[in-house]
């Protein structure tokens, strides 16, 4: 009999307690057994179990108790992974503030949850002034285990396991309550319509941020599956992340559309590489058809799973077998239910809509969040008590039923846009814009070009504002994705009758504020720097105007910097690494590294 035949373990009544029993058995049956490959080194079930039990003692030890928040700001990977094992044994759920977050969004968050405690690492330790008990999750207890107190099992799905922001309309993040039981839900569906073969990997990349973030690492690792994680660096360069899934044998795989093209562009130069990959999961974006399609031809005998879903829903609700996409599709859809998700797609009165119709997504059941932390202005509209007492999330996306009852997303109600797989609300950008000293107005458009949705903001301001002052000042307040790429100073914005942003005049605004800055005006001095120049020209559209100009601030951000890397690597043979580039992204920074290396 195997976990998932038990049902006395997988019932629904202690959701925390079934999952602190899954890893129990795992440790059980082979305490020996590699769960965890990262960086060269390689971590045991049973060290994972000693490691995770000091955090649950320790958080005890400091006045945690089951159904408590606490504030998790590690690195990803292992060490995430043994402070998650920790809070399940201690019965508690965290507040993710991943240290990619700025400061000032760490401390919105820790204002708004109020956690009674945090977990952090000793270099990680950063966090913005607090007066709270701390856990370290460094490595250095590893082997000097105490056991922590097993938790009454009288919990039950509405124990918060995660808080995860997202982004509002307030320029503040709003974070969503996730409970166990929707964690738990999501585990079983995958374990169950999409259960590990022999000799499964799975690849672990994603910030514990996200709401997706539980599958990669608790998914592989309750079934005894051994877990690949991925350093950022091996995640953003094609070559490293190929590398580690040919290398490491992976099996199972999350990615948005652009690192599956990154995986297979690199597959396609190493013709006689024959990867191990039996399943890949995307939905963070939308995948376009054309790469379903040359998916099939270069992984034939893998699965790719379009899946769809939202912070609101814990993951996902539906999915879609690629497979079955017919070659003359023009889009893909997003599929059927699943988890136990009851998806319908309804009118402005909430009424459901007959196949073919367009509507609002709208999702109940088992899948959804417990509701938005605190008081959240939009949280009654987004959760709406339905007659019957149930609940129904609105979720924004339009869709519709194909005549084959596959669900379809057309596009928004409102002004949320995906960027590299982040889910943005561009109000919420022009909040924090808008804050910044001698700013008047701000609009931001979303332009997706062929490669990444582009955010370009337009600010009216007064005679002292300076654009680099202005993007410094978001750096320190947004998250990475969510700072524009190019930011245009206008004499005003255009407003409707009602007096509000006209978004639409804004978009014919931000196209020409993007036509003057086109203009070249370096002219670069031997072949290193041409290369560079050119390679500049490719990513943001323009070549570098001065030696002093900032890769970041001239619309660059860390996803583009490793695509620069990798193109003068093939372009110069001179492999530059990230570290150094990010500590002097000017042009004449990245040239005169290049030199240096070059001349090694």
């Amino acid at each position: 009999m195997t976990d998932l035949d038990d049902p006395g373990l997988l019932d629904d009544v202690h959701p925390r307690a079934v999952l602190a029993e899954l890893f129990a058995r795992q440790v059980r049956a082979d305490p020996r057994a590699v769960a965890v490959q990262h960086a060269g080194k390689e971590l045991t079930r049973g060290e994972l179990d000693d490691w995770s039990d000091t955090i649950a003692a320790d958080l005890q030890a400091v006045g945690v108790r089951p159904g408590h928040l606490v504030g998790l700001a590690v690195e990803r990977g292992p060490v995430a992974i043994v402070a998650v094992l920790g809070l399940i044994k201690a019965g508690a759920g965290y507040l993710a503030l991943d240290p990619d977050l700025p400061r000032r969004r760490q401390r919105a968050l820790i204002s708004a949850a109020a956690p009674v405690a945090l977990i952090v690492q000793d270099h990680l330790d950063r966090l913005p002034t607090h007066h709270l008990p701390t856990v370290w999750a460094d490595e250095a207890g590893l082997g000097d285990a105490a056991r922590p107190e097993a938790p009454p099992p009288d919990d039950d799905g509405s124990r918060v396991f995660h808080v995860v922001s997202t982004s509002g309309t307030t320029g503040s993040p709003r974070a969503v309550r996730i409970g166990y039981g929707a964690v738990l839900n999501r585990l079983r569906w995958m374990w169950t319509d999409h259960p590990f073969p022999t000799g499964a990997a799975v690849l672990i990349h994603k910030s514990y941020g996200l709401v997706a973030s539980p599958w990669e690492m608790l998914g592989g690792l309750l079934q005894g599956i051994r877990s690949v994680s991925l350093r950022r660096d091996e995640l953003l360069d094609p070559v490293l992340l190929t590398d580690a899934v040919l290398d490491r044998r992976v099996t199972h795989l999350y990615l948005t559309p652009q690192l599956i093209t990154g995986l297979l562009d690199e597959l396609d130069g190493r013709t006689s590489a024959a990867p191990d990959i039996a399943l890949v999961t995307s939905g963070a974006d939308t995948l376009p058809v054309d790469l379903v399609h040359r998916f099939r031809r270069r992984l034939p005998g893998a699965t790719l799973l379009n899946l769809y879903g939202a912070t609101e829903t814990a993951s996902n609700t539906a999915a879609f077998d690629t497979a079955r996409l017919a070659e003359d599709a023009v889009t893909v859809p997003v599929g059927r239910p699943v988890a136990g998700a009851e998806l319908s797609v309804r009118d402005r009165h909430l009424r459901p809509v007959p196949i073919g119709v367009r509507g609002e997504v709208c999702v109940a059941g088992p899948p959804l969040a417990l509701g938005y932390l605190g008081d959240a202005p939009d949280s009654a509209e987004r959760f709406v008590r339905m007659p019957d007492g149930s609940v129904l999330h609105r979720t924004g996306d339009v869709g519709r039923w194909s005549a084959d009852r596959q669900l379809e997303i057309i596009g928004r109600l409102d002004n949320q846009v995906k960027v590299r797989g982040y889910r943005v609300v561009l109000e919420d950008v022009e909040a924090a814009i808008a804050e910044a000293p001698n700013v008047t107005a701000a609009g931001v458009h979303a332009a997706p070009p062929a490669g990444d949705t582009v955010l370009i903001a337009c600010v009216a301001g007064t005679k002292d504002l300076e654009i680099a002052a202005l993007r410094a000042y978001l750096r320190e307040r947004l998250p990475d994705y969510m700072v524009p790429s190019r930011v245009h100073r206008v004499a005003a914005l255009p407003a409707n009758s009602a007096g509000k942003l006209d978004r639409t005049r804004l978009a014919d605004l931000a196209a020409d504020a993007e036509r003057p800055v086109a203009a070249r005006t370096l002219t670069p001095r031997g072949p290193l720097q041409s290369a560079l120049a050119t390679c500049w020209e490719e990513l943001l559209g323009r070549g570098p105007a001065e030696a002093e100009e900032d890769f970041l601030d001239a619309g660059g951000h860390s996803v583009l910097v490793v695509r620069l890397i990798g193109r003068l690597e093939k372009a110069t043979g001179v492999d530059l690494p990230l570290r150094e580039v990010l500590e002097n992204p000017t042009f004449g920074g990245i040239a005169t590294a290049l030199q240096r290396r070059a001349a090694r």
